[in-house]
């Protein structure tokens, strides 16, 4: 298989395959951070499989110039070569420069639409707690809002204002309202908002590619995971496990990270009868599906510099 062959197939199964069988990883809900790390790693790892591409299709051939054509040509001709890379057309540059334009203007896009949105947001929000929120008696950084729904959520920032509804302190006793709490500023404190803003980056630049759009729905939920574990350590899971179940499932804001996010009865299950086998084996397998691809991409060029560098064809060996 020649190295454009390769990088292509990386591309696909890091784009396409690897997500699918992540998702069918529950194990990895043992590590919630490092499973949402591995998940923004594969969309990554195919944008960086398809800008690669877009490069060795750009290698050129022609001479590069007065003066040092007659010096590089022979090595530049090696290289493709051992590359494999099509000979030089206009099809060639112009799906290599198409590639790179893909990839570019999708972090471009996605980063800057995204972290536009994300600043009107929470500018906004910010803006209503001026007018509507007050401060809790006794809990720096807490802001109430009047509502009855129980629900609680944070805003970015270390420390971002944690906002509860006066209706979740009427339903929480005062553990459970320490819990969650402590889940909020677990949020903040691990800086889970960036986490998701690259996701969200992601899924927007890159609509067409599945590992983007399912990294997004794996991250929102796997940050939650994340900050109740943080919770439970400072409080204990059966105090955030009630807290969960008397807050119930409430749509945070879009600026913001919620308490109530996701699926309250599955993790208070989580959190009530964790899982005790399984998740070593659940991660080495996560591992394995990012790390092969991404081995083989980088192989797939460095192994035939190598060999070019260490020949006396090339000037620059």
């Amino acid at each position: 298989m020649t190295p454009l062959l390769m990088v292509a197939a990386s591309a696909l199964t890091l784009g396409a395959g690897t997500p699918l069988l992540l998702r069918r990883l529950r194990g990895l809900e043992r590590w919630p951070t490092l499973a949402a790390w591995l998940w923004l790693a594969s969309p990554v790892g195919a944008l960086a499989a398809v800008a690669l591409a877009g490069l060795l299709l750009l290698l050129p051939t022609d001479p590069l110039g007065p003066g040092v054509a007659e010096l590089l040509r022979t090595c530049v001709m090696a290289l493709r070569t051992a590359l494999s890379t099509p000979d030089a057309s206009s099809t060639a540059t112009l799906a290599g420069l198409l590639l790179l334009a893909i990839v570019a203007g999708g972090l471009l896009v996605g980063g800057a639409a995204t972290g536009l949105r994300a600043r009107r947001a929470a500018g906004r929000h910010q803006d209503l707690l001026v007018l509507a929120g007050t401060p809790a008696v006794g809990m720096p950084g807490v802001t109430v809002l009047e509502h009855g729904h129980p629900f609680a959520y944070c805003l970015p920032g270390r420390p971002g204002p944690v906002v509860v509804s006066s209706g979740a302190l009427r339903r929480l006793d005062a553990g459970q309202l320490a819990a969650v709490l402590a889940h909020e500023r677990a949020h903040q404190t691990s800086r889970h908002h960036q986490l998701l803003l690259l996701a969200q980056g992601l899924r927007v630049g890159f609509p067409w590619l599945p590992a983007a759009r399912l990294a997004r729905q794996a991250v929102a939920r796997l940050v939650e995971l994340a900050a109740d574990d943080a919770a439970a350590s400072a409080q204990g899971r059966r105090q955030v496990a009630a807290a969960l179940a008397a807050l119930g499932e409430t749509p945070a804001h879009e600026a913001a990270l919620g308490a109530t996010v996701g699926s309250a009865a599955e993790r208070v299950r989580r959190l009530v009868a964790p899982r005790q086998h399984g998740g070593g084996l659940a991660l080495l397998v996560g591992v394995l599906v990012l790390a092969l691809p991404l081995t083989a991409q980088v192989a797939a060029v460095a192994l035939p510099l190598a060999r070019v560098a260490g020949t006396a064809i090339c000037p620059l060996g």
